[in-house]
């Protein structure tokens, strides 16, 4: 099952259309958002990004794909494990960390979710910044690669299209 969301990923990543800075600097934010703790507001963020940057919306929405159910767990625990390393925590931020995903994956209902989310964000807001520190500090390098292997991906191919194109026509 993961293989094949990965296989659907991968394929539309390859579908997407533009200009290889337009695509890059789009997918490039959508890491970048994505690695921070902020999964309720992804894609509003995200999207966002794009429009103010002027790059693609789909490629930034696409790049917000690697915050996932699998993967939000390692990301979250990043964020504040490098935020802690950088600056002062509060005692126990780890473990409310980790009953907040255990909250947000579980099988309650939605009101619940964001009443829990709510009140985490009032009673932890130390842990919260320490985590978007965390989530900044990874997160940029992550973008900056993205966006150079997105970049140098989507010039290739269209040098690829631009060679088949030319021997079809001769």
């Amino acid at each position: 099952m993961l293989n094949k969301k990965f296989e659907l990923f991968v394929q539309k990543v390859k579908a997407l259309r533009g200009d290889p800075h337009y695509v890059a600097l789009g997918m490039a934010f959508g890491v970048f958002v994505a690695i921070t703790p902020t999964i309720p507001f992804h894609t509003i963020i995200v999207i966002g990004m794009a429009i103010l940057f002027k790059a693609s919306k789909p490629a930034a929405i696409a790049g917000v794909w690697i915050s996932n159910p699998f993967t939000v767990v390692f990301l979250y625990v990043a964020c504040y494990q490098v935020g802690h390393f950088f600056f002062e925590a509060p005692a126990g931020g780890l473990e409310s960390i980790k009953l907040l995903i255990e909250h947000l994956n579980g099988n309650d209902e939605l009101s619940h979710k964001i009443i829990y989310f709510s009140g985490f964000m009032r009673t932890q807001l130390r842990t919260v910044m320490i985590m978007n520190a965390g989530g900044i500090i990874l997160g940029l390098p992550s973008g900056v690669v993205t966006y150079f292997l997105t970049k140098q991906f989507f010039i290739r191919r269209q040098k690829r299209k631009e060679i088949r194109y030319t021997r079809k026509i001769t």
